[in-house]
């Protein structure tokens, strides 16, 4: 091979790797910017002291290649206050090319924390929420950048119901003892259902038991009040002659009810201990 030969066949070859690295680097010069979303918030946990909300994020790549999400900047807040966040400036996701990859970040919220925010949780069963950050994403030769994403949901605050004594009243009294309609106001404060189960109560006066029993299930919409009457037949030997003479003899006694309930919410993720209740009313002839 001559000599002019060689160098013809050298610089095509020069050439046309010159020409493929230029279509290479005009591919990767040319870069769509990505984008991101919140997706969704979900709860990943839940109980009276804090909560546990799961963010998913989407980054969506238009490019012929692969890119590097670098890290993740999401600040969780309540009436313009930021009350927790993810800070995770080395997590690499992978996204590939045209097509999106979606990652999910937990961020826990106290409640307390929520309170001191906005002054109190008194009478809120829910609250409002934004998700605001950044996404930082690896760009070839760009290096890095940030895409901001932001999302507005609702947060349930939840309450254990309330059971209290709405009246209790003398229907008839005899030698063989006393007739007794109990009726009690019970209240679900929460922005979700929930159901009262076992629910076990133990009417008392002057250290004696005047009736004790159970309720199957007591199913209570969100917000709702209920009134139970339970009608209670008190014998004389249960009743006691001391508190059967205050009863016919025109006195008003005091009585006092004590129970448990075991509270299935809607929410599956919320399992709370068996509520304990506590009341006292007087009782008037």
């Amino acid at each position: 091979m001559n000599s002019r030969l060689f160098l013809r066949l050298t610089t095509t070859a020069l050439f046309a790797t010159f020409l493929a690295s230029c279509a290479t680097l005009k591919g990767i010069v040319d870069v769509k910017k990505p984008t991101a979303e919140v997706a969704g918030v979900s709860l990943g946990s839940l109980s009276l002291e804090q909560a546990t909300l799961l963010v998913d994020v989407a980054v969506s790549n238009p490019n012929g290649f692969a890119l590097d999400a670098a890290g993740f900047d999401l600040d969780l807040g309540v009436a313009g206050s930021p009350l927790a966040s993810v800070n995770q400036p080395d997590a690499t996701v992978t996204v590939p090319a045209n097509g999106t990859e979606s990652v999910q970040l937990p961020v826990t919220l106290k409640f307390t924390d929520l309170a001191n925010a906005i002054g109190g949780l008194s009478g809120k069963n829910a609250v409002d929420y934004t998700v605001d950050g950044n996404v930082l994403m690896d760009i070839p030769v760009m290096g890095n950048i940030s895409i901001p994403v932001d999302f507005k949901g609702t947060l349930p605050i939840p309450q254990l119901p309330q059971i209290s004594f709405s009246d209790i009243s003398l229907s008839d009294v005899s030698w063989s003892g006393a007739k007794l309609m109990l009726s009690l106001d019970v209240e679900n404060p929460n922005a979700f259902g929930l159901d009262l189960k076992s629910l076990a109560y133990n009417l008392q006066a002057e250290g004696k038991s005047l009736g004790k029993g159970t309720l199957n299930s007591v199913k209570l919409e969100q917000g709702q009040s209920q009134k139970i009457d339970i009608p209670l037949e008190v014998s004389l030997t249960n009743l006691g002659i001391s508190l059967f003479r205050m009863l016919s003899g025109g006195e008003a006694v005091k009585v006092g009810i004590d129970g448990s309930a075991d509270v299935a919410p809607d929410i599956g993720l919320w399992k709370p201990e068996p509520l304990q209740f506590k009341a006292e009313r007087t009782l008037n002839p």
